[in-house]
Formats: C-alpha cells, structure tokens, sequence
C-alpha cells in the first residue's frame, strides 16, 4: 500500500511542483482531486501524530525564499505490530495551522523589453501571517526498522497578502495562495531517505531536502525539524 500510495501521491505532487508558485484558491480544489480508494482517515481509531514542523527554503524561477512554523495533526489511517501510517487527501486530515514568517519573491524576464532593458519585480510578504493549510500526503512509521518517512504538501485556504514593485510600473499590492513541501525525499521518493526514532511515541527529525533531478533541481535546499507525538 505504502508504495502505490507514493506512486499516485508523486503523480499528483509532481504536477504541482511543476507550477509551485504562489497561486490562488483553486489549488486547493485541485488537492481534492480525486483517489477515492484511499482510506479516510479516521481520528482517534489508530490513534494521532501531532506536533510542530519547522521549514525554510528557496525556490529557482521565480526566486524564492520562505519560512514557516506548521502546527499539524495527522490521523493515522492504518496500525499493526510492525508499522504505523497515516494516508490523506487534502480534506481527510484536520487543517493544520502555518505561520509564514517569510515569503520573498523576485523574477526577472530572460530579455529584454523593447527599451533595451531587462523587466523585473519582487515581492515580500505583507506581514507574518498565521493561515489554515490543508495538508495531503504520508507518514510511514516502520516499528521493526525504527524509522520513519514524511512527505507533506500544504496548500493554504485563503490568500495572503503582497506588497510587489515592479522595474517599471512600480509598487503594487496582490493577494496570493501559497504552498509548502515537507519530507524526507522528493514526492514519491520519500521512502528513500527513512529518518531514525527511539520511541515511536515521539518521532523527530533534522533533514535537509537537497534539489533533486525529480524536481529539476528548481526547489531546495528545504532545511526541516519537526517532533510529533503520538497520542491515542
């Protein structure tokens, strides 16, 4: 199961690392799209992993540059004497909650505009802002081996706010959807990189997502911590 999840899961994820950009609401719709045979989870069945995620990153085309605390719960879907995991869609896991301390942005366009000058424009986050994000993705916990895999997408529920300046027109405001990947691999590829635990009751991790040939090299480093604990 845990492989033909990551399967459909990086089928999904690759196509919206291909446009990961801040973007409006309708990504979030997108997340909904659609693997009906993908258990729901089931809150307080199997039990919760719930804790704090700490990420900061960079993005290629257009730069960017991020922050971010997530506060998260994720409900474990299935459970038996040699693992745990927790299988969502956006929907079937409770919102979590993400303050954006950082959002910088910036572009400039490969040639020149007929002036003979190269247009740019950047922009940063209006304000730290703490918003709701629906998370997709997997958590596998592998008690036999005493290691653990993550791959999470964030899409938020509501548009943040932007003060932009353009080379040439000038400064401008915009209002924007945003997007975090968390995990210990490139979307599907988690399983890669299986983090250690000592007690399965608690799991962190330090980890450090380099960019990878299945991103095109366009997204990371992607440094993370996180600690979540089990509670049934």
């Amino acid at each position: 199961m845990q492989q033909n999840y990551g399967a459909r899961h990086f089928n999904f994820i690759a196509g919206l690392w291909r446009s990961f950009q801040p973007r409006t609401m309708a990504m979030a719709a997108l997340a909904c799209a659609c693997h009906a045979d993908i258990a729901l989870a089931q809150p307080g069945k199997f039990g919760t992993y719930a804790g704090t995620i700490n990420v900061s990153g960079t993005e290629i085309g257009p730069q960017v540059s991020y922050r971010a605390s997530v506060k998260i719960s994720l409900p474990l879907t299935d459970r038996d004497s040699t693992s745990t995991s927790a299988e969502f869609l956006a929907g079937e896991a409770p919102n979590a909650s993400v303050l954006i301390s950082q959002w910088d942005e910036s572009f400039t366009e490969k040639s020149a505009g007929s002036d003979g000058k190269f247009s740019s424009w950047t922009c940063k986050l209006a304000a730290p802002i703490e918003i709701p994000m629906k998370p997709t993705g997997v958590l596998n916990v592998d008690l036999k081996a005493k290691k653990h895999t993550l791959s999470l997408t964030l899409l938020s529920t509501r548009e943040v706010a932007f003060n932009c300046v353009h080379s040439q027109s000038g400064a401008y405001k915009k209002n924007a959807g945003i997007a975090l990947y968390i995990g210990t691999g490139a979307p599907g590829m988690q399983f890669n990189n299986p983090q250690p635990f000592t007690d399965a009751a608690r799991l962190t991790a330090n980890y450090t997502l380099m960019p990878t040939a299945e991103t095109k090299n366009k997204y990371g480093p992607i440094v993370q911590e996180w600690d979540l604990r089990l509670s049934r």
